[in-house]
This record gives structure tokens, sequence and C-alpha cells, in this order.
């Protein structure tokens, strides 16, 4: 028996930024993949008048305004278009062979020019919009979280690859340092594997410090952004959330855990706005749920804020949006709140000061998604190796 065709409505996407103009949708994967996007919707049945309005949310070519005001990427996205895009790697290869009798680049270089390819398709849209979207991000090595002489010298390597390319560093204490250090000097920067309210807060003191030190020494910022990024699913899925809610007999139904991300991404805002940050959050990792719906993207879609959408989420977002919740006031139930600030994880998760860097180190979350990004990259350098 066939599939019914795939029926997707772009205009709620259109319409949550129609009703909030402080927020940002960003392309959550390699710009290079957008292609490979399409084509899985057009086998599944997708109209050609509905990938037309696709195509122009990545054309950097259309007029007004853009649709995509950015794009994040992160190691296990990169690989996911190096290894569905062969004609990808074998162009950084050539460019490899051209220069190396010169330069010898390394596999790292070649990672620069996975990272320029994607950054070119939203250049123009840098300066169209006065050099505040259009950024396209790329990670430093996660394998080097806690060197920061290392991730310095990459940090620098990858924003003078492009005036659109904004530094991924991860939110550990190294990285604290680090993301002072680069951006006192100017370099746009994304702190990244950040999970709950007090790492904002530590990530948000350091830019700001970062930044102050910067106008001090005269950079000049009008091209700059920083953002920090929550990685609210996988901080939900905590076991340390799960192994508490079930010593303290408190039942988290899947509505509840939606809701903590929720209201960390507002609380978190409320921080960065309260300590005069010079950055925005920047929401990643959302789900789906509870059941058919997708609450997260209805909720949070209210705050001033960036998401950031990769294939999935973006087709939940054009199928499951229930429209009339994305208009209703910004809530969370009084029942989940009480909930959640019974337990210990929950409400220090909330808290300004919850929780030390040591204490985020070593969590669940941060050491799985640093091992995830760690292993990507082991398979990155691999694949850019190759002559």
């Amino acid at each position: 028996m066939s599939q019914e065709p795939l029926t997707l409505r772009p205009e709620l996407l259109e319409g949550l930024k129609e009703r909030n103009p402080n927020l940002e949708l960003w392309w959550d994967a390699h710009p290079g993949y957008y292609q490979v996007f399409l084509t899985s919707l057009r086998e599944r049945g997708v109209d050609d008048a509905t990938l037309s309005v696709l195509r122009r949310f990545m054309s950097h070519n259309e007029g007004g305004v853009f649709f995509f005001d950015g794009v994040t990427t992160n190691p296990p996205l990169v690989l996911r278009l190096l290894e569905s895009r062969p004609q990808v790697v074998a162009r950084v290869q050539e460019f490899g062979r051209v220069f190396s009798s010169d330069t010898h680049p390394g596999w790292f270089d070649r990672y620069l020019m996975v990272g320029k390819l994607g950054a070119d398709k939203f250049l123009s849209n840098f300066y169209r919009r006065g050099r505040q979207y259009g950024f396209v991000c790329l990670q430093v090595d996660p394998r080097k979280s806690t060197d920061e002489a290392t991730m310095v010298l990459q940090a620098l390597e990858i924003s003078r690859t492009s005036p659109n390319l904004m530094v991924k560093i991860p939110a550990t204490r190294a990285g604290l340092a680090v993301m002072e250090e680069i951006i006192s000097f100017g370099v746009p920067v994304n702190a990244t594997s950040c999970f709950c309210v007090p790492q904002v807060v530590q990530v948000a003191q350091a830019m700001k410090r970062g930044y102050e030190k910067g106008k001090a020494r005269g950079v000049d910022y009008s091209g700059w952004r920083a953002v920090i990024t929550m990685m609210l699913g996988r901080w939900e899925a905590s076991t340390e959330l799960t192994e508490e809610a079930k010593a303290r007999g408190v039942t988290l139904e899947e509505e509840d855990l939606r809701f903590f991300g929720i209201l960390m991404a507002k609380r978190a805002v409320e921080a960065v706005q309260a300590l005069g940050a010079p950055a925005k959050v920047l929401v990643c990792s959302t789900r789906k749920g509870p059941g058919n719906a997708y609450l997260h993207l209805e909720e949070i879609a209210k705050l001033p804020l960036v998401i950031t959408m990769n294939p999935e989420a973006l087709e939940w977002g054009m199928t499951l949006l229930q429209e009339e919740r994305t208009k209703a006031p910004f809530a969370v139930p009084r029942a989940t709140e009480e909930k959640l600030y019974k337990l210990d994880f929950a409400r220090r998760s909330l808290e300004f000061d919850g929780f030390t860097m040591e204490d985020i180190a070593a969590s669940s979350a941060q050491t799985h998604n640093l091992r995830e990004f760690s292993q990507a990259m082991e398979r990155i350098e691999s694949i850019l190796s190759r002559y």
C-alpha cells in the first residue's frame, strides 16, 4: 500500500515570526544538507508549490527578509553532510590537492573549507541585513574541550575563514576562558553544549567580560553577535532527573518534561537580560510531544530568542503546530511547576547559581554530548584526511 503524500504547511512557521518579531529561526544542519532534505520531501510526495516555498527559506538570492536567520552546525551534522554528499568531500579534497604543494593543508584546513562552503551561501544575506543575521556556525574540535590554547587557535582560524562564520565553543570551564578571550578580539561566538540556567549565567558573564574588554580596546562590534545554545531535550532526558523522580515517587509525564525545558528557556532569557550580557539565547534539541504535538515550539516561539530547526523539527513545525496555541499567552501550568520544584535537579537547573561548572561537566548530558561530538569529529578527520 502506498503512503499518503506528506502535507506541509510552511505558513505555520511564517506565522510564528509574524507574531514575534524578536524570534529568529535558524537551520540546524550544514546549508549543503538542505537539498538532501528537499529531495527526501519530494520522494514523500510533497507538492511542487510547497517545495518552491521551502527553497526560498534557504535561498540567499531572494529579496526581502530572509527566512532562515542563520545556521547552526555541529560535528554530527557536518558528518551527516559528508556522508550523504560525496561530491562535497570530493570538492574539498580537490581544494586540498591544489593547495598542498605550498601550504600542506591538513584535515582541519579541509574542515574550514567545508565551513566556508556553507558560509558562502549566507554571505549576501549577512551583508544585506546589516551583518547581524546570516551567521553560519562552525565548531572547534570537541576533543579539545579542556585545551584552552588549541581552542583559541582554532577559533581564530575559523573566524578568519569568512566574516559570517560564528565559532562554536563548548561551555566547559576551559571554554568560558576561551569565549572571554576571543570575544575581546571581536570573534562572533556560539556557546554550545550548554543545558541549564546556571550554565547560561556562567557563559553570559564570560561573554560580557570579553565584550567589555574588547570595547575598552576599541574593537568594532558592529558586525558581531554572540548566542548561547541550550540543548533542552538532552537536559530533559538527564538520568539524574529520571532517577531522582523515581526515588522521590514523582511521576513526570511527557508534558511535564517538555514544560521543564520551556521553563528553562524562559529563565535563561531572563538571566541574560538581567546580566545585560551582549548575547541571545538559542534553543536547540527541541522534541515533539506530548504525543503527536509540538509543545516546545508552540511555547518557546513566544520568547525573544533563537530556535534552530533540523529536518525533523522543521517537518514537525509544518505538520504538528496547533495554531490556536501559538497565539495564546506564554504559560506553564502551576501543577507542573510544583511537581518540578519537588526535585532538586529540576530546581537547581532553574536557579541562576544552581550548579557549578564542575557539576555540569560531570552530568550525564554533558559527558554524553561531548563524547558523541568527539566521535563525530574523529570520523570527520578520517574522511577529510584522505587524498
